[in-house]
C-alpha cells in the first residue's frame, strides 16, 4: 500500500489532537484536514464543560445586568459623595481556572456566599480603584499614587462597606425570582491561591469598568453556575412564559377604530373566456352568469379575501350576508365573525 502512488497517508500523531488547537492541525466535521487554516477562526472549547446558556439566555441576563449596573452607579455615588461612573463591559461564561488566571496581581478579591445557595462567589476589584475608594472614605479627593499595591488590613476593613454595597445591589436584581442575602467570608490579594471552586467549574462572569476622580479600573463578579442555576432557571422560565403569554394575547380593540373608513370590494369566480373571445368584447355586449354566483361572493379587505357570503337587496340598499369567515379576517382585524 505504501508503494502505491495513489495512496495518500492521512494519519496523524496523537499529540496533534491533544494540542491546544491554536497551533495544531484543524479538521472539518468530515475529517478533512485543512491545509490553510488562516481563514478559520479557532476558539478553544472544552466539551466536558459545555456552555450551559445559549446566546439568547445570556442576552436576557445581560439586559438585567445593565439595570443592576445603572442602579449600582447611583448607590456608590451617594456612598462616596462624588460621581461614580460604571459601565457594563460583558457578561459571559468561562472556566474557573481561566478566571483565576486572568486576575491581576495584586488585586482586591472578596469571597462571599449567598446564604440561600451553595458555593463561594468572588468579587474582583482593581487594587488601584480600591485604594482610591479608601482615600475617598477617609476624606480625600479620590486620587491616589498610581502605584499598584495590595491593601493593608485596615484598608481592607474600610473598603468592606463599599464591597458590601456592590454585593447587596447585585442580589437585589434577583428579588423577584429569589430573595438572596450575601455575606463576606474572606479576602485575597491574588488569584494564584484561590480554590473556592473546581478548576473546571463553569462561572458566570459579570465585567464592569468603573471610574471616579482621576482613577478607572475593572470590577468583576464571578459566580459558579451551579450556585446561580436555581435563580437563572426560574428567571428564564418566567421570561419565556411571559413572552409566550404576550404573543398569545389577541390584538386589543379601541373605540377610536370604529370610525376609520376601510375600502371594501367583492369578487366572483365568474367564468372563463378564451383570449379570442376576450379580445372581441365590445360595448353593449352581454355576458351571461349563473345566479348561484351571488351565493358565493367573496368580500375583500386590504386585498385579502376575508368573508364569503351572499349579495342581495335589503330595501333600496345592496346588502351582503356573511356566511363564512376566512382566517385572514381574524389576522387583519382581530375579531371572530360567524
Amino acid at each position: 500500500m505504501e508503494n502505491d502512488p495513489n495512496f495518500s497517508d492521512e494519519s496523524f500523531d496523537l499529540s496533534e489532537i491533544e494540542s491546544d488547537g491554536l497551533g495544531g492541525p484543524i479538521f472539518l466535521h468530515d475529517g478533512t484536514k485543512l491545509t490553510d487554516p488562516s481563514a478559520i477562526k479557532v476558539k478553544k472549547y472544552d466539551f466536558t464543560n459545555p456552555i450551559v446558556l445559549s446566546d439568547a439566555d445570556l442576552s436576557k441576563l445581560k439586559t438585567k445586568s445593565e439595570q443592576f449596573v445603572y442602579y449600582l452607579a447611583g448607590h456608590l455615588s451617594m456612598f462616596l459623595r462624588t460621581e461614580f461612573n460604571l459601565e457594563l463591559e460583558d457578561l459571559n461564561a468561562d472556566l474557573y481556572a481561566n478566571f483565576t488566571h486572568s486576575i491581576q496581581d495584586p488585586s482586591c478579591i472578596t469571597m462571599f456566599k449567598l446564604q440561600e445557595l451553595n458555593g463561594v462567589c468572588l468579587l474582583d476589584v482593581n487594587s488601584h480603584l480600591s485604594a482610591t475608594v479608601v482615600d475617598r472614605i477617609l476624606g480625600g479627593r479620590g486620587s491616589t499614587n498610581p502605584e499598584e499595591r495590595g491593601l493593608t488590613d485596615i484598608e481592607k476593613a474600610l473598603v468592606e462597606d463599599f464591597n458590601q454595597i456592590i454585593l447587596e445591589e447585585w442580589c437585589k436584581q434577583w428579588h423577584n425570582t429569589m430573595e438572596l442575602n450575601p455575606s463576606i467570608i474572606g479576602t485575597e490579594s491574588t488569584g494564584k491561591f484561590l480554590q473556592t471552586s473546581p478548576a473546571d467549574a463553569m462561572m458566570l462572569i459579570l465585567s464592569m469598568e468603573a471610574s471616579f476622580g482621576d482613577v478607572s479600573g475593572p470590577m468583576r463578579i464571578a459566580v459558579p453556575y451551579y450556585t446561580l442555576e436555581p435563580v437563572v432557571s426560574r428567571l428564564l422560565a418566567t421570561a419565556s412564559a411571559s413572552t409566550d403569554k404576550k404573543d398569545s394575547l389577541p390584538p386589543r380593540w379601541h373605540d377610536i377604530y370604529d370610525e376609520i373608513p376601510v375600502a371594501v370590494s367583492v369578487e366572483w369566480d365568474a367564468f372563463e373566456l378564451t383570449l379570442r373571445d376576450l379580445s372581441n368584447l365590445q360595448v353593449d355586449d352581454v355576458i351571461e352568469m349563473s345566479p348561484s354566483l351571488l351565493e358565493d361572493t367573496k368580500l375583500r379587505i386590504e386585498n385579502r379575501t376575508c368573508f364569503i357570503g351572499e349579495v342581495g337587496l335589503e330595501g333600496d340598499q345592496v346588502a351582503f350576508q356573511v356566511n363564512e369567515s376566512i382566517a385572514d379576517a381574524v389576522k387583519l382585524i382581530g375579531k371572530n365573525h360567524g
